[in-house]
């Protein structure tokens, strides 16, 4: 490390407190107390700066200034003295003295410390150059303009071991928080720490052995350990000669545009990285989209269906387990019908008074639940499935107003849920949970075996029995006409009560249902009444069900409802009883139905009438048109279908004569001639 020697005279350049404000790392200092010492001191030793008091003995600082511009006339002399005055100061300037700085009588040192250290710095450089080198002569005309430069500018010696700086101007100062007596004497690499990049100081190492100019952009720390960003260019100084002289550096903070520059390389590597993911999970997607769809299309039964979108969702190797649960309806457990991964644990079983847990959640409000392995509680029945570093899937299946469980879905770390794929469970709850429905309904068709479900109970339950309540009145449900607009037309027969009853009870509950008067009788009347909200016949619909019938006497209700033998009464139960509060399930049986021709005949009409036709003649039975005398005309049904007369007997006498012709057909009957 780069040394200056200083020779103090005298008694204030002397005092202690001068002496302690050299710092020992950068400056050697020598004291004498007198004139003729100092100059033998400097004929012998030398010395990069002379401090001396004006008051000596037997000579003053004055006569000894005059003795070194004699022999040593560009060696710093600065004037620190206590007993000079105006007259004083004015002799040592016209003497050439480098500085004059006049002592106080506090204990401080003054600042002759900094002073003393940048003169002996200044006599450094101009010693270490040829005086008629044109770069030296440069450096000392440049160096009052580089003092009071904008950016930061240092001079390091090549030629001292460890290329120590030797200069720093004010901006450096500034710029590093160093004053410049901690600065002289060391390597630049003090301003380097923990996050500075070691290739970029291997560069400028590398450039500087090299004896070349270099440019870099380097992470450098304050006095006070703040980093910043330094624009970092040092350029090598050569004489006449090609000898290399000086290394000056320029440093210029450039953090803030440096931070904008890595925060918009951070954004466009996270666009990247978001762009890959994206493009992985949509490729995962894909795939299990197009296997759980083919899955569900080419599936015979529901079992079979569950276990193909199990194997399926398998296949894609981002799923770790899959398994297919319902609720059942006696325990409110959630038990597993198939599954896939899940090895030879015990199937996985939700109980009923499990808190929190996803694909209870998952049933109950209808919508998928995602949920990390780390957040399930120590006892949860998917901590066997579920990857340490994962989380799980609860995919409600439903198919409108029906609910056919859930489907869980295990998934690792490596291929975590976000919210594109949660939207891709939901669509694919919603296909399995058309699918589950659809073979259900082939099965209904298929079977003569069926399950019939008995509730009883009291209101709350269907509109028809809420109304039969409020009248004190017998209501009997008759059948059901379906709208174009999706909503049904029930139709009923009230005994007990007139027509101004059923109006008036309709209003004062919470949805007022529209009733209409169809025919009136001695005891009795035929309405029709349409829901204000969903129906008990949309709710038994999608639930693969029919009502075979619903009548209510007061607060007595008697509601039995059809579904297949294969589907599970556990969801359309669920789905009742979640409706209509006030209703109980009393039975569950097995029936069977005698059907023989009656599915073909059915299938038939079903496809030889229109819509309006099936309506007409559905309209006209349920309105008791058939019957002798007639209880309502042709002209208050079409009114009610929004058609004219002459429209509804079009309809009526087309539908009469597809089914007559059919019967005819069924039973080997002639036809009627062309």
């Amino acid at each position: 490390m780069l040394v200056f020697d200083v020779l103090l005279v005298g008694e204030a350049p002397s005092r202690r407190a001068v002496l302690e404000s050299f710092p020992d790392d950068i400056v050697d200092t020598t004291v004498v107390s007198g004139a003729d010492d100092a100059l033998e001191v400097l004929e012998t030793t030398g010395s990069d700066c002379v401090v001396t008091d004006y008051d000596l003995p037997a000579r003053d600082g004055l006569d000894l200034l005059a003795s070194v511009r004699e022999s040593f006339p560009a060696l710093p002399v600065v004037v620190y003295t206590a007993d000079g005055d105006e007259a004083v100061a004015e002799a040592a300037i016209d003497a050439g003295v480098t500085a004059y700085v006049p002592a106080s009588d506090g204990s401080g040192g003054d600042g002759i410390a900094d002073r003393a250290i940048e003169q002996a710095r200044r006599n450094h450089v101009s010693t270490t150059v040829d005086e008629s080198d044109p770069t030296a002569a440069n450096l000392k005309l440049a160096e009052l303009a580089m003092d009071e430069a904008p950016v930061g500018i240092t001079v390091a010696d090549p030629n001292e071991s460890d290329e120590p700086l030797i200069y720093v101007n004010d901006a450096f100062e500034r710029l590093t928080g160093y004053d410049t007596f901690e600065i002289l004497g060391r390597n630049c690499r003090f301003l380097q720490g923990e996050g500075t990049d070691p290739e970029t100081v291997e560069r400028v190492r590398q450039a500087v052995d090299d004896r070349r100019p270099i440019s870099v952009e380097i992470l450098n720390y304050r006095k006070n350990g703040e980093p910043f960003w330094n624009q970092l260019n040092i350029a090598p100084v050569t004489n006449d000669d090609d000898e290399l002289t000086h290394f000056l550096g320029f440093q210029t903070d450039v953090t803030e545009r440096k931070e904008i520059e890595l925060r918009s390389q951070r954004q466009a590597e996270q666009l990247r990285a978001d762009r890959r993911a994206r493009e992985r999970l949509l490729a995962r997607l894909d795939g299990i989209i197009q296997r759980v769809t083919a899955s569900t299309v080419n599936s015979t039964s529901r079992a079979e269906l569950e276990e193909r979108v199990c194997k399926a969702i398998l296949e894609t190797n981002d799923y770790e387990a899959a398994w297919f649960g319902t609720r059942q309806a006696t325990s409110d457990r959630i038990v597993v019908n198939e599954r896939a991964g899940c090895g030879g644990a015990d199937e996985p079983a939700i109980p009923a008074d499990a808190p929190d847990d996803p694909a209870d959640e998952a049933i109950r409000n209808g919508t998928v639940t995602i949920a990390e392995t780390g957040s399930l509680r120590p006892e949860s029945p998917h901590g066997r499935f579920a990857p340490p570093d994962g989380g799980l899937a609860a995919i409600p299946l439903r198919y409108r107003d029906a609910d056919y469980g859930v489907l869980v879905v295990y998934v690792s770390q490596s291929a975590p849920l976000d919210d594109h794929e949660t939207a891709v469970f939901e669509a694919l709850g919603r296909v399995i949970g058309t699918g589950i429905n659809a073979l259900q309904n082939q099965r209904l068709l298929a079977t003569d075996e069926y399950l019939e479900l008995t509730f009883t109970g009291r209101p709350p339950a269907p509109v028809p029995a809420e109304l039969a309540a409020q009248a004190d009145c017998e209501i009997t449900y008759r059948g059901a006409v379906s709208r174009s607009d999706g909503q049904f037309v029930l139709s009923a027969l009230v005994s007990g009560a007139a027509f101004a009853d059923i109006e008036e009870a309709a209003a004062t509950l919470s949805r007022p249902p529209n009733v209409s008067l169809v025919a009136s009788y001695d005891d009795a009347c035929l309405v029709e009444i349409v829901p204000a909200g969903a129906s008990v016949v949309r709710t038994v619909l999608d639930h693969n069900g029919s009502i075979r019938s619903l009548s209510a006497d007061g607060d007595v209700v008697d509601l039995r409802i059809e579904i297949p033998q294969t589907t599970n009464p556990n969801t359309v139960v669920g789905a009742v009883l979640d409706r209509y509060g006030g209703l109980s399930l009393s039975s569950q049986r097995r029936r069977e139905r005698d059907r023989d021709s009656r599915k073909e005949l059915t299938e038939s009409l079903r496809a030889n009438l229109t819509d309006r036709q099936l309506e007409a003649i559905q309209k006209a039975y349920l309105s008791d048109y058939f019957e002798w005398p007639r209880p309502v005309s042709g002209e208050s049904i079409a009114d009610s279908m929004g058609i004219t007369r002459s429209t509804f007997h079009q309809h009526l006498r087309a539908a009469q004569s597809k089914i007559i012709g059919e019967l005819l057909e069924d039973v080997k009957l002639p036809r009627k001639p062309n």
